[in-house]
């Protein structure tokens, strides 16, 4: 993992200026940096190294073409770079290095954009084309690496986070309060909004490219490379095989560095099956979890068990109150430096800070219940599909109408009133309702959200999925994947791990692994008994019951009674810079509910990030 940041602009370039910038993402990078100028200064791109492949200085970066013409900065890893290597010289290119860079940059020259549905990876890199004068940017099929643009006084600009474009002079420092409204229902920003206005964030699977004239550069609108073509193969009669291959190779390819690897373990389905993956692959694997002492949040006994079973080199560490205050003002809110919702940072970052004494680079299990399937919340999705596909057209509400007025487990059936859209978007809205919303916006935000409706967000990519298209099972998947995983879950862990600089590569995001879940029949995957059906399945020759039966728990912490005790002062009161977005009355109405007894975790935590944030950025 790295940290990139550059410019492209009318004028020429401070180069003071973007190496700032650039040492804004030490962290990221803290081996080696990086800066090189065009020879009219109109172009500068700045590199921060962590250094995991080709340990040599001659890998550093922005790293340079055979023939001078490409220049490149890039964060992540091109998995399958020896074997583009092998390829590229056989057409007669020379190396002068190890890295994977090179491989990169050189496979851009040979086959230009196309070098993209090439790459098996994780990354985001922008590469300047010194003839053409032409700066071309890309992101990963997933979102796992970040690639943040604005354009301002003349020049495109772009770095890995937020805080490193800041300095630029002339950046707007103004809330897109759009993108508030979204933080405050779906707990993150989703792309291409950034929480500042004017600002963007590449999605995933898109590419950008930026022209340089005499008037300074002209930025094209996003294309999109890659998408999740969810498209069921139903010949296949047994998918066991089709799934441990898929993870057992990735896992194999995925663990090459120059650099010592392990796991993270849950004890989970997704971490567990990556632990055994990485085994069955021939590698000597390092394990890592983080418990609480508090009942029902710990799962290193489970953690244990798999370690056990495949003789890890296993790590534990236990996470307290006393972990949170300070980590939080001094570490988090400057490696979030968006407003984030899901709290489970706090473990994955105790989990990265661990696994980082010893180990450079973890593999994940992050991914494995979007694309398989794997929320509680696929079941009643998985019900609901089958009801309508038992009834005729239109009878669904109607039945769950009925059901309503007369059955005692009415509830079960509210979500039959909606349609299919409306209730797969409102599985996303886990904090603030927008009612809840407009009743305490104040000034702008007020203004923002009256026209403000979080279905336009999940519209957007139900347009490429639509349930009457591929099914609400699948559709589901596919809102998950551009969303809970790109928006939250890939951002909680990038920030997590580069803030203790741990490179973290997701098993279950490799394209082998991708391809083999958008081909798995939705029927497969869960029913209204059980969700993650075809992975369970597989996964029994390789863990035991005992982890594959129990119920999904997730990367959860006791917050909410670390709320009610010995955190209870740290929540939001209405008296910080939040009381200028919502009446201050209702911050203070979510934390009596909840110290009351009522569970507000979601909520209150949703205000005393964004209250926190506000101080530390705004």
């Amino acid at each position: 993992m790295c940290g990139i940041v550059g410019a492209v602009a009318r004028e020429r370039v401070d180069r003071a200026l973007v190496e700032r910038m650039r040492d804004r993402l030490v962290h990221r990078g803290p081996d080696a940096e990086g800066l090189w100028a065009s020879p009219d200064g109109r172009v500068c791109l700045g590199h921060r190294r962590l250094s995991i492949v080709d340990l040599s200085p001659d890998a550093n970066q922005p790293f340079a073409s055979g023939d001078g013409r490409f220049w490149i900065v890039l964060n992540g890893e091109i998995y399958n770079f020896r074997r583009l290597r092998d390829q590229l010289e056989r057409e007669g290119v020379g190396f002068r290095t190890r890295s994977d860079t090179e491989v990169l940059v050189e496979a851009y020259r040979r086959f230009g954009a196309d070098c993209l549905d090439r790459l098996s990876g994780m990354f985001a890199f922008a590469i300047w084309d010194a003839e053409e004068q032409v700066l071309f940017c890309a992101r990963d099929r997933a979102g796992e690496k970040p690639f943040y643009y604005t354009t301002v006084g003349g020049a495109f600009v772009f770095a890995s986070e937020l805080k490193a474009l800041l300095p630029w002079p002339g950046f707007r420092h103004e809330l897109d309060h759009t993108a508030v409204a979204d933080y405050l229902t779906f707990g993150f920003v989703p792309d291409p909004k950034s929480i500042w206005a004017g600002t963007s964030k590449l999605p995933p699977g898109h590419s950008l490219t930026v022209r340089l004239g005499a008037d300074g550069p002209t930025v094209g609108e996003p294309e999109q490379w890659w998408d999740l073509e969810l498209q069921p193969d139903a010949a296949e009669a047994s998918w066991d095989d089709t799934i441990l291959h898929a993870l057992e190779a990735a896992a194999g390819e995925m663990s090459f560095a120059d650099v010592p690897v392990g796991t993270f373990l849950s004890g989970g389905v997704d971490s567990s099956s990556v632990t055994a993956a990485l085994s069955k692959a021939g590698c000597n694997v390092r394990t890592f979890t983080i418990g609480f002492e508090e009942d029902g949040y710990d799962e290193r006994p489970f953690a244990r068990e798999v370690a056990e079973l495949y003789r890890t080199s296993h790590t534990e560490r236990t996470v307290v109150p006393e972990d949170v205050g300070a980590l939080f003002r001094d570490t988090i809110l400057w490696h979030y430096d968006e407003p984030f919702n899901d709290f489970s940072y706090l473990p994955t970052y105790a989990l990265c800070r661990e696994a980082r004494r010893t180990v450079t680079v973890a593999l994940t299990g992050d991914g494995g219940d979007e694309l398989f399937a794997g929320y509680q919340k696929y079941r009643q999705v998985a019900l609901r599909q089958t009801i309508e596909r038992a009834l005729p057209a239109g009878m669904t509400q109607l039945v769950a109408t009925g059901a309503q007025a007369v059955l005692p487990w009415r509830e079960r059936f509210s979500p039959y009133r909606q349609s299919a859209a409306e209730m797969l978007g409102a599985t996303l809205v886990n904090a603030h309702s927008v009612a809840a919303v407009r009743r305490a916006a104040r000034g702008e935000l007020a203004q923002t959200i009256e026209d403000y409706d979080p279905m336009e967000v999940v519209a957007t990519h139900l347009e490429k999925a639509s349930p009457a298209e591929v099914g609400l099972v699948n559709a589901m998947r596919y809102l998950d994947f551009k969303l809970t995983l790109a928006g939250g879950i890939l951002v909680k862990v990038d920030r997590a791990s580069m803030a203790v600089s741990l490179e973290t590569r997701p098993v279950y995001l490799h394209r082998e692994v991708l391809d083999v879940a958008r081909r798995l029949p939705p029927s497969l995957l869960v029913d209204r008994r059980e969700p993650k059906k075809a992975l369970r399945a597989a996964l029994r020759r390789w863990l035991p019951a005992s982890v594959l039966d129990r119920p999904k728990q997730g990367f959860a912490m006791p917050l909410g009674w670390w709320l009610k005790g010995e955190l209870q002062g740290f929540a939001a009161n209405g008296t910080g810079p939040v009381s200028e977005l919502l009446d201050p009355a209702y911050v203070r109405a979510t934390a009596e509910a909840h110290r009351a007894g009522r569970n507000e975790t979601l909520r209150l935590h949703s205000l005393l990030f964004l209250d926190h944030w506000l101080e530390r950025w705004r």
